[in-house]
């Protein structure tokens, strides 16, 4: 395992498992990073597990690196930030269960790492190798993890899995697009018979929206979008969603999203509403996309994230297309407009130009004459 361990996190980690020891505890790196590491790959998003209470190594890594933390009571999970951005998910040991389809789960503390190994999606997430003294470095691979990603498959740990988390169907065409990787042909027919028994619609939809952001956040966007349209999963994010070449404008997850609100048409506006998003982010979607249906230069400034949205959507627009509207309201009373006709000579100019008919103040003002 020391061959594939990055040096720069050997000490910390080090210190961090010797604490442990300190206070009579097991502590092992486990899941998504150590998969990263032996892929080559860096992360800054580091998975602990500890066989008893680590609150005080939580502690321990703020007062050694600074830092904050948080702490998820309902996991017994800590998270630690610390000042130089590498961040520790620290967990208790423990086991899973479901008390129904779709549910979070009811957890059990336990001594053994190999049943919190089990509880995790996928082989290739379920590996770990231990930062006690005596035995730092030493990996642990019950369920042939290192197997599976040197054949780049993606395999469930169980039968039910899907069943118990619908949400691991994205996560599952989220690592295949990412790595390049297939689904291994048991899981495939379990993610097919899921998408058939339609699964997904067990999930809240707060916990569907957090996991379908994630994929927005991916690098290889276009090979995910590609699974699930494969595998049928977008059916359960909107009605009408598909791929779009616009989202591969940007990285930004914002941007993607209203990316997809946009493309959507009229029912952009129930989708966003769908994602719960925090109340000024979405707000500014929506936005843009009202401005894109209106087909109508914005009345005032808007803002860059709506700017980038509108123009990934729309990519001929004229440069002066997302500038304030030429003409104000007073300037049309002076003109002599009253009543209604202010609103629909606002609505004229406005159309101009958003379709490059009018690049400035005062062409606005001799079309608004015509």
């Amino acid at each position: 395992m020391r061959s594939f361990l990055p040096k720069k996190y050997e000490e910390q980690l080090y210190a961090v498992g010797a604490y442990a020891h300190k206070l009579g505890l097991k502590a092992w790196v486990a899941g998504g990073a150590v998969r990263d590491f032996y892929l080559g790959k860096d992360t800054l998003d580091i998975d602990l597990s500890f066989n008893g209470n680590q609150e005080s190594v939580a502690g321990f890594c703020i007062k050694q690196w600074g830092g904050g933390k948080r702490k998820f009571s309902r996991f017994c999970t800590f998270r630690v930030n610390m000042a130089n951005g590498l961040k520790f998910d620290m967990v208790r040991a423990r086991k899973e269960k479901y008390p129904y389809p779709g549910a979070l789960p009811e957890i059990e503390p336990t001594q053994d790492i190999k049943d919190d190994l089990f509880r995790r999606d996928f082989t290739v997430n379920a590996w770990c190798f231990s930062i006690h003294p005596a035995t730092f470095g030493k990996s642990y691979d019950p369920f042939g993890s290192k197997k599976d990603i040197d054949a780049g498959l993606i395999r469930v740990l169980h039968n039910k899995s899907f069943l118990d988390d619908p949400t691991r169907l994205y996560r599952a065409v989220r690592f295949a697009g990412r790595f390049g990787w297939k689904l291994a042909p048991k899981t495939e027919k379990l993610l097919m018979e899921a998408v058939r028994e339609e699964y997904p619609l067990l999930l809240s939809r707060e916990r569907f929206s957090h996991e379908f952001l994630k994929v927005l956040k991916e690098e290889k966007i276009r090979e995910i979008f590609q699974l699930m349209e494969k595998y049928d999963l977008l059916k359960f994010a909107w009605p009408g969603l598909h791929w779009h070449d616009a989202l591969l404008r940007t990285k930004d997850v914002a941007e993607r999203t209203g990316i997809l609100v946009c493309m959507l048409g009229t029912s952009g506006e129930d989708f966003l509403r769908s994602l719960r998003l925090p109340k000024e982010f979405g707000q500014e979607i929506h936005g843009a996309w009202r401005i894109v249906q209106e087909q109508m230069t914005p009345m005032s400034s808007i803002s860059p994230l709506q700017t980038e949205i509108i123009k990934a959507v729309c990519p001929n627009l004229s440069p002066t297309a997302l500038e304030p509207c030429f003409i104000r309201g007073r300037e049309l009373k002076e003109m002599g407009f009253v009543g209604r006709k202010i609103s629909l000579a606002h609505e004229r100019v406005r159309k101009a130009q958003w379709e490059g008919k009018v690049t400035n103040h005062e062409e606005a003002v001799t079309f608004l004459k015509q």
